[in-house]
């Protein structure tokens, strides 16, 4: 969109890099952003939100539960891989990013389990949570959750090894 990076140095201001994008691209972020926030959590048949989150971008494996009212972050829907057979109750927020780290990735593996009202925030690494952990209600995870593992608490720990 070369004129708003015009517009802008007419301005003598510091160009933002959503100047640079192209149309389609600035148009179709707005659009994921709308559907992300507003649309899909609010969808109350499973299979047509997991569907929609797919067309928006996220890596998304089979036999996926997600439930209402979660909210998968948009900056860069790559960064999330979810893989077959997993399980995040209702309320359950994904953060890839945040002031000072960049985009990382989150990866949850398969047969995980993540209780509502979860915080998931990938920090300046990225987390992983392993294969058949069990994620307690309104934890924080902000680390690596081993495999067979169950983790609670703000932030989450693990507490039992299954």
């Amino acid at each position: 969109m070369k004129v708003l990076e015009y517009y802008f140095h007419l301005r003598k201001k510091t160009i933002p890099y959503w100047a640079k994008y192209s149309l389609f691209l600035g148009i179709w972020k707005i659009i994921r952003k709308i559907l992300n926030v507003t649309i899909i959590p609010n969808i109350p048949i499973t299979s047509i939100r997991i569907f929609l989150y797919r067309i928006v971008g996220y890596n998304i494996g089979k036999n996926v539960f997600i439930g209402m009212k979660c909210y998968l972050d948009d900056i860069d829907p790559k960064f999330i891989t979810i893989e077959n057979n997993v399980t995040i109750s209702y309320g359950t927020y994904f953060s890839v990013h945040g002031r000072g780290q960049g985009h990382t990735k989150i990866h949850i593996k398969n047969n995980a389990y993540i209780g509502m009202r979860c915080n998931i925030i990938s920090g300046k690494k990225g987390i992983t949570i392993g294969e058949n952990s069990i994620i307690g209600a309104v934890a924080l995870v902000n680390s690596n959750i081993p495999k067979n593992c169950v983790a609670v608490g703000i932030p989450a720990r693990v507490i039992k090894k299954i």
